[in-house]
C-alpha cells in the first residue's frame, strides 16, 4: 500500500494516543480499586514479590529451580483468583484492572506478529480519505453525483452527441475503478474547462482510496511548487526532497489535476517527465487531467512527453459545454 509518509505518521500518532488512553484508563481503575478495596492492593504487592522471587530463583540457578517456580506459580494463580473474586464481589467486571486496548488483536501496535492488523489498514484508509477530501477541489465528487443531463444530446460534427460520448467516458471510468490494481492502465483526461474531468478524477480517487490503496491527489502546479521549493531551499535537506519525490513515485495511484496550469521551466519539465516515466516503467497507474490538446502538450513540454502520454495512457476525450457556467446561469436565471 503506497500511502504517503504523512498518512503513516498520522496513523502512528492515533495508535500511540490509543495506547496512552488505555494506560491512563487502567491507572485510573487501579487507583479507584485500591481506595475501595485495599485488600487488592495488598494482593498485587504480593504478586509483584512472587514475580521477583521467580526471577531470583532463575538467576541463582538452584538445583530444584523448576519445583520452586511451579510452587510460586501456583501461589500467584491463587492470589489472582482471590483478586478476581473480590472485584466481582464488589460489583466490578473480572477484567476491570486489565489493560483494555482499543484493538485487542494487535494491542494498538498496528501489527499482529509481522502482519499489519485490520485496525491499522482501516486507519490508513480513513486518513487517506480525509486527506483526499482536504486537497480535492470539488466537494461531493462521486460517480452518483455525475449527471449526464448537462451534456447536449444533439450530435455534433462527428455525428455523436456530447452526451453519448460522455456516457462512454463515464462507463470507462467506472470499469477502470471496479477493476483497479496497482498495475492498471494510466488515464489521460482531455477536454476544455468545466466538463467534469476533475469530478471524475476525484470520484475514481475516492473509490480507490476506500478500497485500501494508497492514493496521492494533487494539482501539477502544487506538486511542482513543493518539489522545487524543497529542491532549492537552503534549509531543506536532500532527504526531505527525496522523501517527497518518493511519495509521488511509489503511491499506488497518482492523480495529477490540471496539467498545463503550472509555470514551465527546465526543472518542472524534467521533473514531471521523470515522475511520469518512472511510474510507467514500474507499471504504476497515473490519472492526468488537462485542458490542453495533444499539440499543445507537445509544444509546452516535448515530443517525448507527448509520446509517453499518447502511447502509454488511455486517452479519454471530454465533450460538451462548461458545466460550471451552465449551473451559474441556472442559478441567476429569473423564475418564470
Amino acid at each position: 500500500m503506497g500511502y504517503s509518509k504523512q498518512i503513516y505518521q498520522r496513523v502512528w500518532e492515533i495508535l500511540d494516543s490509543r495506547k496512552q488512553a488505555a494506560r491512563e484508563q487502567a491507572s485510573r481503575h487501579r487507583e479507584e480499586i485500591h481506595q475501595k478495596i485495599p485488600r487488592i492492593a495488598e494482593l498485587e504487592r504480593l504478586m509483584a514479590q512472587q514475580a521477583a522471587q521467580i526471577t531470583r530463583i532463575v538467576v541463582a540457578g538452584a538445583p530444584d529451580v523448576e519445583k520452586k517456580i511451579q510452587e510460586l506459580a501456583e501461589m500467584n494463580l491463587a492470589v489472582q483468583q482471590e483478586r478476581t473474586a473480590l472485584l466481582v464481589e464488589h460489583g466490578y467486571p473480572p477484567d476491570y484492572l486489565t489493560l483494555r486496548h482499543f484493538c485487542p488483536k494487535c494491542k494498538d501496535t498496528g501489527y499482529v506478529e509481522q502482519t499489519m492488523c485490520q485496525c491499522m489498514k482501516a486507519l490508513l484508509r480513513q486518513e487517506a480519505a480525509a486527506q483526499l477530501s482536504r486537497v480535492s477541489p470539488v466537494g461531493n465528487s462521486t460517480f452518483e453525483s455525475f449527471s449526464l443531463e448537462y451534456y447536449p444530446d444533439t450530435p455534433d460534427e462527428t455525428g455523436i452527441s456530447p452526451r453519448a460520448r460522455m456516457r462512454d467516458v463515464l462507463s470507462t471510468c467506472l470499469r477502470w475503478t471496479e477493476t483497479f490494481s496497482p498495475n492498471s492502465e494510466s488515464l489521460l483526461l482531455i477536454g476544455k474547462t468545466g466538463l467534469g474531468k476533475t469530478h471524475l478524477s476525484v470520484a475514481m480517487a475516492s473509490c480507490i482510496t476506500q478500497a485500501g490503496y494508497g492514493v496521492v491527489y494533487t494539482s501539477v502546479q502544487r506538486m511542482m511548487d513543493m518539489l522545487e521549493a524543497e529542491k532549492f531551499a537552503r534549509d531543506t535537506s536532500k532527504e526531505q526532497y527525496q522523501e517527497t519525490l518518493t511519495t509521488y513515485l511509489d503511491c499506488d495511484l497518482l492523480v495529477l489535476d490540471d496539467l498545463g496550469s503550472e509555470f514551465v521551466s527546465q526543472f518542472t519539465v524534467a521533473t514531471l517527465f521523470n515522475i511520469l516515466n518512472s511510474r510507467l516503467v514500474e507499471e504504476r497507474p497515473t490519472i492526468i487531467s488537462t485542458n490542453l490538446e495533444l499539440a499543445e502538450i507537445e509544444a509546452r513540454y516535448s515530443q517525448r512527453m507527448l509520446s509517453r502520454l499518447v502511447c502509454a495512457y488511455k486517452v479519454l476525450r471530454f465533450a460538451g459545454k462548461d458545466i460550471r457556467y451552465q449551473k451559474k446561469i441556472g442559478e441567476i436565471r429569473p423564475s418564470p
